[in-house]
């Protein structure tokens, strides 16, 4: 049995169903799929595990760091193929991903990002784009540096999940929406869940609810495995020909800024703009109300149309929000749950398109007792690093938070 129907719980029990096709796999979803991250995300097939690659490395070393890319560079190809092998009509394009630097501030730290990743191992995946080079690529009066990665992709994440749907109930699975979880116990050799339907038991359970894994009944310190924190997107109209010359974005690539609160940016197949970022939003206790944001939708229109003059005249035809799920060390948590009977994954720190996809795999591979180079990675099975009680929980993340707007702010004082 799988509660959540996104990336994460459809994607394991598809490779259930795959690996074992006797196992009879069932998948609740509390809303329909895709409500939550899966199907709201910026839509980026990624390779960046948890914050910063500077982060993973100060936290956990380089050898982990290294490994972690690994793992993400593994992902990104995964997901690629699933596209080409399941046939997905999501909108997906392999033209990379670039990261940009909008101040010399940035551009310092963006230089230091490569040289680690060079350190570690990867400076084949990435190329150096100076602001000449740039400037031939991208038109853009704040962009200094980039920092591109071929191997990346993007796609329409609604459109995705909805494809790994379809992927389940062809292979049998059976999934069940708008059924909410209300409480799970643990009878002698299994597990029991109620719901706003009826009980449902199986031998174990996957908990695939990543930034809704706080509201799970009667689950005490897991709760504390991950916070969820909202970010927010606006979707331009579509732009004309001479928009999309004017800009210069003929790569189609995704492109995120390197600021600390990242802004992130595609091109949509129909001609539009998704831009996102810039700002996060927090909760304390269970109010999941946050979708909505309009201080933040006015920064990012202003922030985009700072970012390309060409667009100032642009109308926004869309705007959503939603949360992600983050881990006290930026580093997801995946594995088993007190015995073998419970699976979890939580704290894809906003970059879950292609881990989450990937991580399916782990977790069927776990739930099913098989080894592979998945379920030897490091950070599964690991002790998870809790957040504290609250109110010291929410006094950290304010603190934090405060940080890295108040950085962003100095060194982008100039820009908006």
């Amino acid at each position: 049995m799988i509660i959540g129907g996104g990336f994460t719980g459809l994607s394991c029990a598809a490779h259930l169903k795959e690996l074992d096709p006797s196992v009879d796999v069932t998948v609740l979803e509390g809303s329909a799929v895709g409500f939550g991250a899966s199907g709201r995300n910026g839509g980026f097939s990624m390779t960046l595990f948890g914050f910063e690659p500077e982060i993973t490395c100060l936290l956990h070393g380089k050898e982990k760091a290294r490994a972690a890319h690994q793992y993400m560079e593994d992902a990104v190809d995964y997901v690629r193929d699933c596209v080409s092998r399941y046939d997905f009509d999501s909108d997906y394009e392999h033209n990379g991903f670039l990261r940009i630097a909008l101040t010399n501030k940035h551009r310092g730290r963006l230089q230091k990002q490569q040289v680690l990743y060079h350190e570690l191992g990867f400076s084949s995946s990435f190329d150096w784009w100076g602001e000449d080079q740039l400037s031939q690529r991208l038109h853009s009066p704040l962009a200094k540096a980039g920092l591109f990665e071929q191997r990346c992709g993007i796609l329409n994440p609604a459109k995705h999940v909805r494809h790994w749907k379809s992927i389940c109930k062809k292979l049998g699975v059976h999934i069940y929406e708008n059924t909410q979880c209300q409480a799970i116990t643990y009878p002698q050799g299994g597990v029991s869940v109620q719901t706003s339907g009826g009980t449902v038991s199986a031998s174990k359970v996957v908990l695939a609810t990543n930034a809704y894994s706080h509201l799970l009944p009667e689950m005490g310190a897991f709760r504390r495995n991950q916070t969820p924190i909202w970010t927010h997107q606006i979707v331009t109209q579509p732009l004309t020909p001479e928009q999309w010359q004017a800009i210069g974005w003929a790569g189609r690539y995704g492109i995120e800024t390197n600021r600390h609160l990242v802004h992130y940016l595609r091109p949509t197949a129909d001609g539009r703009i998704t831009f996102g970022g810039a700002n996060v939003v927090t909760t304390a206790g269970q109010n999941m109300s946050l979708d909505h944001h309009k201080p933040t939708w006015r920064t990012l229109e202003k922030h985009l149309k700072t970012l390309f003059p060409p667009l100032a005249e642009i109308d926004i035809d869309y705007q959503w929000g939603g949360p992600v799920s983050v881990t006290l060390d930026m580093v997801p948590n995946l594995g088993f749950y007190k015995d073998d009977r419970t699976l979890y994954l939580c704290g894809c720190t906003g970059h879950g398109v292609s881990l989450t996809q990937y991580s399916g795999k782990t977790l069927a591979e776990l739930a099913l007792g098989l080894e592979s180079k998945r379920t030897e990675a490091w950070f599964v099975n690991r002790t998870p690093v809790r957040w504290p009680v609250q109110p010291f929980k929410q006094l950290g993340v304010a603190a934090v938070k405060g940080a890295l707007k108040a950085e962003d702010y100095w060194w982008e004082r100039k820009l908006w």
